[in-house]
């Protein structure tokens, strides 16, 4: 276990209240206790754009508005008494383009994990992708958590 705090890794998680992004809070804190590493975790809240002349609310590509009654301090408390884990892990909260936020918060992080979901090819070509956006474009390794793996790391997740 690496115990020096020189040495300890920021693992920045991407968040949006879905259970993908709930499984890549759960890797990174098995991730986090194993090697001795710092948490945060990132909860972007896009912002509304309408569609002009109308009163239809768009979410860019595809997004799905955050849970209103979704906390991710009592998220990020339920995962670690799950997993019985004492790491500190800090939760931030910005309003902004999804994409945009996590890539600019991960040129200060050395590890970016993600959540990924199941969309099929056409799914991702029609919507976009935040996950794939930021593979591509991210300055620090990207972890990206499948529903399928969570089971090798968590017994407890669903």
């Amino acid at each position: 276990m690496n115990t020096k705090p020189d040495n300890a890794r920021h693992l920045l998680v991407g968040a949006d209240g879905s259970a993908e992004s709930e499984n890549a809070i759960r890797w990174a804190i098995i991730e986090a206790a194993a090697a001795g590493d710092e948490v945060e975790v990132l909860m972007v809240l896009p912002r509304e754009e309408l569609l002009p002349g109308t009163s239809f609310a768009l979410q860019p590509h595809g997004r799905v508005p955050v849970r209103k009654d979704y906390s991710l301090d009592d998220a990020v408390t339920r995962i670690q008494s799950e997993l019985h884990a004492e790491v500190a892990v800090k939760t931030s909260l910005r309003q902004g383009n999804p994409t945009s936020e996590l890539l600019a918060a991960a040129r200060e992080a050395d590890l970016l994990v993600l959540g990924t979901g199941t969309k099929s090819a056409v799914g991702r070509l029609v919507f976009g992708s935040v996950s794939t956006a930021c593979v591509r474009h991210s300055t620090c390794p990207v972890v990206l958590v499948s529903a399928r793996a969570v089971h090798r790391f968590s017994p407890t997740a669903s």
